[in-house]
């Protein structure tokens, strides 16, 4: 570090305390090193064309396009399985499968388990994304206790699906959206559960028609419906042999940023006419499944949300412990 001291009297230099000569060739090797200082800044500074961000490679332009989420649902017994200590079924509900019969209606023939799917979502410039969903269970039951319907085996398959999602519509105000999910499932599950369908034939796919229509009638409360058009492709026939329409209209409240309460209603008609003769297979819908349920939903941080919730088969009358079951949905941004 430099320091120049000032001349306080020039008669200084006149009287040779401090001579002129010397005092302008100290100035001169200051004026120089600054001169210095600022060529070599000059040269080590890039240059606009190099301080340009590098073009980003074909796969970080894929991988910026790309959302990766997960979505898992717990399905418990009923609360009269609970009290008996019997947590072998689960209760019925439209991820899991047909409820048999009689005084079991509302316990289905899989374990308890946590039904899993991973979204790889790509938004490749449209209006809707490409979606591919891997899914699968996991048991939550002993291998001893599970009954002889299912695969003893720690994963069980479901069957792919892949489609389009998005935002289709959306009204000025920004109150009333629209989102759909056209897309088919692939028969990835266990053999078993893609063949034979009771004799008609093997599956090739289900052709899928998802939507969510939703309302905000203010910052706290939205009004919901959520549908569900699923057909069932037998040996490459397309009829109705096996089609399902699913339907929930449900109210959301929201408390506060990160909570809501929502309540729901589901009703699910299936027609399954695979077991008829040929000439018997006009579309008969049967009432499959209605229910009930409450939840809390919370945001847990900016990536994870939690909702439990208490669901009421409804189909049957009157309301017992067998028609009382638990669950929770949870989901997770992982990109």
């Amino acid at each position: 570090m430099f320091r120049i001291f000032p001349i306080e009297n020039f008669n200084d230099c006149k009287e040779g305390n401090i001579s002129m000569k010397s005092y302008f060739v100290l100035i001169s090797l200051f004026s120089a090193l600054l001169i210095n200082v600022a060529s070599a800044q000059s040269v080590l500074k890039p240059s606009a064309r190099e301080m340009k961000p590098q073009e980003k490679k074909t796969f970080d332009k894929f991988y910026d396009r790309l959302r990766i989420g997960w979505f898992g649902v717990l399905t418990t017994p009923h609360f009269d399985d609970m009290e008996k200590g019997n947590w072998r079924n689960a209760a019925t509900s439209p991820e899991f499968g047909n409820a048999p019969s009689g005084d079991k209606k509302n316990e289905d023939t899989w374990p308890m388990n946590m039904w899993n799917q991973i979204s790889f979502n790509f938004n490749f410039g449209s209006k809707m994304n490409f979606v591919v969903n891997p899914r699968f269970a996991v048991p939550l039951t002993p291998q001893k206790d599970m009954s002889s319907g299912e695969d003893k085996s720690l994963i069980l398959l479901d069957d792919l699906l892949f489609g389009f999602q998005g935002v289709v519509y959306t009204n000025e105000d920004k109150k009333f959206n629209l989102w759909i999910r056209p897309g088919m499932r692939l028969p990835t599950s266990r053999g078993s559960r893609s063949s034979g369908q009771g004799g008609a034939g093997t599956l090739s796919n289900q052709l899928e028609l998802a939507y969510l229509a939703t309302y905000d009638f203010t910052k706290t409360w939205q009004l919901g419906l959520f549908g569900q058009f699923r057909q069932w492709v037998i040996d490459d026939r397309f009829n109705s042999d096996r089609f399902r329409f699913y339907t929930a209209p449900f109210v959301q409240y929201t408390i506060d940023d990160t909570s809501r309460v929502q309540v729901y209603y589901e009703n699910m008609l299936e027609t399954d006419r695979r077991k008829k003769p040929t000439g018997d297979r006009d579309p008969v819908f049967k009432d499959l499944w209605q229910n009930v349920f409450a939840g809390y939903s919370k945001d847990i941080n900016s990536k994870l949300n939690a909702m439990p919730f208490i669901g009421c088969f409804v189909n049957d009358t009157p309301i017992t412990d067998k028609s009382i079951w638990l669950g929770a949905w949870v989901s997770y941004q992982i990109k």
